[in-house]
């Protein structure tokens, strides 16, 4: 007997676009390649009331724009988090009942979590056996915060086998843990015409490419990023990205260019695959899907002004391998683009390499793939014990 469909419920978090970016390649690679499964993706802060889904976003959001040292303390203080502490328990108490609702309506035969908060009411659900029901978790950094992990999860999908290791040093069991890569979507595997774009941006094919972002809610500093590339000496183009910030937008297009460098402004893109394969260095904070993305495109990246905690690990994580630069100054930042750029451009190419050597490009696929056999198992191991 052959089941006809599963159901797979995606939870996420809209507090950043990554978790978001993530949960859709998922989606899109069971789409394209299972026919018999159902995929629902649930925002998790939309299941609060608007005013309170609010809050949480835009006080998350002004925090690591504003005080980012005050979310440092946040993450440092829950390195260690355990999710059965009465802390948790009186956030899930609060929102048990809604999250619940929102399950039982689905009644998906897997939930896959995108994002921790969420995965942590679920699996409070889980411990207090209120719900039976698979879970997996995708990590979407390059580190292990404690608030990730819950030994009521089933399955966890990592970035690399280092990240395995170490979640094995915390007491996660091996075989629950998959080094599949980060999900990412499959245009940064597709080729592009390097030529074509560069004409459609205005932009010289012979000219060294830098492509600067802030992530897709253009965050970081990223107008004194422009203009310290002003100070250097050799000719560039300039592609910067301000996302969905539109005040950040505003204020680079009608800044007074003086400078010798061709400068590309763009909002919020849809083709940013197009515009890593055109340029020769990315500068940006280290969100985890922003530096999947780039080392898939085998681009270089030196990262400025991240987030403290996840991104901050993220920059230290692809600095060690050699994929990237984590860069402390403005000073160091303006030596680095000259120095890969046109002083000893072998050490660029030594980075591209290593970033070949890394990337993996197959994550949403080989995610898919595992829990779609886990469905299928669980139906069978089900029928047995009727």
């Amino acid at each position: 007997m052959k089941r006809d469909r599963y159901k797979v419920m995606i939870m996420t978090a809209s507090v950043g676009l990554g978790h978001d970016q993530a949960a859709n390649a998922i989606k899109k690679n069971l789409l394209n390649k299972y026919h018999n499964v159902d995929i629902e993706i649930v925002d998790f802060i939309e299941i609060f009331p608007s005013y309170l889904g609010g809050i949480i976003k835009s006080t998350y959001l002004k925090m690591i724009d504003i005080v980012p040292s005050w979310y440092n303390i946040l993450y440092q203080g829950t390195t260690n988090l355990n999710r059965s502490s009465k802390v948790t328990s009186i956030f899930a108490y609060k929102y048990i009942k809604k999250i619940r609702e929102v399950i039982e309506a689905s009644n998906p035969d897997m939930i896959l979590f995108t994002n921790p908060f969420p995965s942590t009411l679920v699996s409070h659900l889980k411990r207090k056996n209120k719900i039976n029901i698979e879970t997996a978790t995708v990590i979407t950094d390059y580190t292990v915060h404690g608030v990730w992990i819950d030994p009521t999860i089933d399955h966890y999908f990592v970035g690399s086998n280092i990240l395995k290791q170490e979640m094995i040093s915390k007491g996660v069991e091996g075989s629950k843990i998959h080094a599949t890569g980060i999900p990412i979507d499959t245009k940064f595997s597709a080729p592009v015409d390097r030529e074509s774009v560069l004409s459609d941006l205005g932009l010289h094919k012979d000219l060294p490419t830098v492509l600067i972002m802030g992530g897709g809610l253009g965050l970081g500093s990223m107008e004194e990023i422009l203009e310290t590339t002003d100070s250097v000496d050799r000719m560039l183009q300039i592609i910067i990205v301000a996302g969905k910030n539109q005040v950040l937008m505003n204020s680079l297009e009608n800044r007074p260019y003086n400078t010798k460098h061709h400068v590309k402004v763009l909002g919020f893109c849809e083709n940013i695959h197009e515009l890593m394969d055109v340029s020769h260095l990315l500068i940006s904070k280290a969100g985890g899907l922003t530096m999947t993305e780039a080392i898939s495109k085998e681009l270089p990246v030196l990262v400025f002004d991240p987030i403290p905690g996840q991104e901050v690990k993220n920059a230290q994580y692809f600095s060690d391998i050699g994929a990237a630069m984590y860069l402390k100054d403005l000073k160091e930042l303006r030596n680095s683009i000259e120095e890969l750029l046109f002083i000893n451009p072998e050490k660029r190419e030594k980075m591209v390499k290593c970033c070949a050597t890394i990337k993996k490009l197959d994550g949403a696929e080989d995610i898919s793939k595992i829990i779609v056999e886990n469905m299928s198992q669980m139906y069978y191991r089900d029928l047995f014990f009727l």
